[in-house]
């Protein structure tokens, strides 16, 4: 009898150290990208426009690289950031129309992804460090395009951008595309989408695992606390209505929480990071719209 119960408790024991080491690793797994860092696709040369390979680096010592597409005619600047996986490359296809408007354009990898340097990446919390390195590097060699400033954010990059935007007061405006509201529920639903992992009891273990590896917690950074702080400045919220890792009610949550003025298009048909290439013209045209209104 007693040998039984030793053998069950061993088991069940076996079994929750197996799910601990489990949710360790998915934290790990999202924290460390690895498989997900690839090599650009895609350069401004091949769609004609004149560029410069740029080169900064973080206060926390992480070399960032980039391209900045100058318009001499232009003192307005736009800083255009990729979403977690995803490098420079990947979004620069659909938003370079914007140099055509008028605007010297800025793209870098986020750290741990595309060409730059670093090995963790936060999905939010340590890249806002990047993008105040970008800011920085900007208005320490290109001066004269800083007049005006405005952000353009992708997935990750939309959290970024809404949370510099709110406690950085020289930013005009901001476009969020598909941007999270929750950090928490994020990481929730992509380890469900991606692994299958439910929310409870082991989200709150991978959770945890997270903050420890970050040593901070990277919740309070959400754009669900800090889109209320952007206004009076403009944002401009795109969204796909069938996003199927954020869903699109987030969406409607960080309109909701925005102060005017402000603008919402959840589009037809698209899904996470699909929007440009499901809104086609539109997407471009309600883009570079937003920007030559308020930028």
């Amino acid at each position: 009898m007693w040998t039984i119960v030793f053998i069950i408790l061993i088991v069940l024991l076996l079994a929750v150290l197996a799910l601990v080491w489990g949710c360790a690793y998915i934290a790990k797994k999202a924290l460390h990208p690895v498989a997900k860092r690839k090599a650009l696709d895609v350069w401004p040369d091949q769609y004609k426009l004149p560029y410069e390979n740029v080169f900064f680096k973080t206060e926390d010592g992480v070399q960032l690289k980039g391209w900045f597409i100058p318009r001499p005619d232009s003192n307005k600047t736009i800083i255009l950031m990729h979403g977690w996986g995803m490098n420079r490359a990947d979004i620069f296809k659909n938003t370079c129309f914007l140099y055509d408007l008028g605007y010297n354009l800025l793209y870098f990898d986020f750290r741990a992804l595309g060409e730059s340097g670093g090995t963790v990446s936060s999905i939010g919390y340590l890249e806002v460090k990047d993008l105040e390195a970008a800011i920085k590097f900007l208005k320490e060699t290109r001066a004269f395009a800083c007049e005006k400033i405005g952000l353009y954010g992708l997935s990750m990059g939309g959290m970024v951008a809404i949370y510099e935007t709110a406690h950085n007061p020289e930013i005009a405006c901001v476009a969020a595309e598909a941007s999270y509201y929750s950090f928490r529920k994020v990481v929730s639903r992509w380890a469900w989408v991606h692994n299958k992992v439910p929310y409870f009891p082991l989200m709150p273990i991978v959770l945890h695992y997270m903050r420890k590896n970050l040593s901070d917690n990277p919740e309070k950074y959400s754009p669900k606390y800090n889109v209320p702080q952007i206004a009076p400045r403009p944002i401009f919220i795109i969204h796909g209505r069938y996003d199927n890792l954020v869903p699109a009610a987030q969406a409607k949550l960080l309109y909701k929480n925005a102060g005017e003025p402000k603008e919402v298009w959840l589009v037809p048909g698209a899904k996470h990071n699909k929007c440009a290439e499901v809104g086609g013209f539109e997407y471009k045209q309600r883009l570079g719209d937003f920007f030559r209104k308020y930028l």
